[in-house]
């Protein structure tokens, strides 16, 4: 029987190296892979701190002066009883809320124990003459306040110099302790106390307890996962005849 000149052996699944593609894919697959989990993990990070926050602001606050230096870390919810300073003023720059530029304002209070801590009293509206700077105001008397201990996760980001006026209210981009605790000439501590809303001296406080939420983190992980199998399936494909064996098997 004659063999059929039109019938042709089916083709084999072949693997034909080409090193370009798979140096390329030797180099960047173990990248995604690891910076999915780098994402997967900060996730993890960040859901660990939500509910460290979460279970600190349930507490009864602290006495700042009675809390010993190991355990003032981070969102502890402390109270301080003293005076402020309301001569003294830290107007911190570049703070915009709802689309709206103003300032943090940040004022050294003198606790009945003798030490000194930095009050942060949350957001105040900027005009909009940068020359004039808007109203603080003023504190009298023995007051209690209540907030979150809070610390700099890191070297805060500054846009340059840092310029001290000769008179107070100082306008700066970040808190540098020591330098402040230099030009007002007493000790303070590497930390502040954010206002709790309804606190002596208030102005409009609430800060996000973290910049990027978790289910953002496993977004990013997700497509650094779809990534790195977009590269296995691309390099696989460049470097055989799949591509050529699908089609043909579709064909027949």
């Amino acid at each position: 029987m004659a063999a059929d000149p039109h019938h042709r052996e089916p083709e084999s699944f072949q693997w034909q190296p080409n090193w370009k593609s798979l140096a390329f894919v030797a180099v960047f697959l173990p990248l995604t892979i690891a910076l999915g989990l780098w994402q997967l993990d900060r996730a993890d990070q960040k859901r660990e701190l939500q509910s460290s926050f979460r279970a600190r602001q349930a507490a009864p606050p602290a006495p700042l002066s009675e809390l010993p230096g190991a355990e003032r870390d981070t969102y502890t919810r402390v109270s301080a009883r003293g005076q402020y300073d309301n001569d003294h003023n830290i107007l911190l720059d570049n703070r915009i809320r709802r689309g709206r530029p103003g300032y943090e304002v940040v004022t050294p209070l003198r606790m009945v124990t003798g030490e000194w801590v930095l009050v942060n009293r949350g957001w105040i509206a900027g005009g909009l003459d940068r020359g004039t700077l808007p109203d603080i105001p003023r504190i009298p008397g023995t007051v209690t306040v209540t907030g979150l201990l809070y610390r700099s996760p890191g070297e805060p980001f500054s846009l340059g110099e840092e310029h001290w006026r000769e008179r107070w209210p100082q306008v700066i981009q970040n808190l540098e302790f020591g330098t402040i605790a230099e030009k007002l000439g007493r000790d303070l501590p590497g930390f502040t106390v954010r206002l709790a809303p309804r606190a002596p001296g208030a102005l409009e406080t609430g800060w996000p307890t973290i910049n990027v939420q978790p289910e953002k983190h496993t977004a990013y992980a997700v497509q650094w996962f779809a990534l790195a199998l977009a590269l296995l399936v691309l390099g696989i494909f460049a470097n055989s005849n799949l591509g050529r064996w699908l089609r043909r098997s579709a064909v027949e």
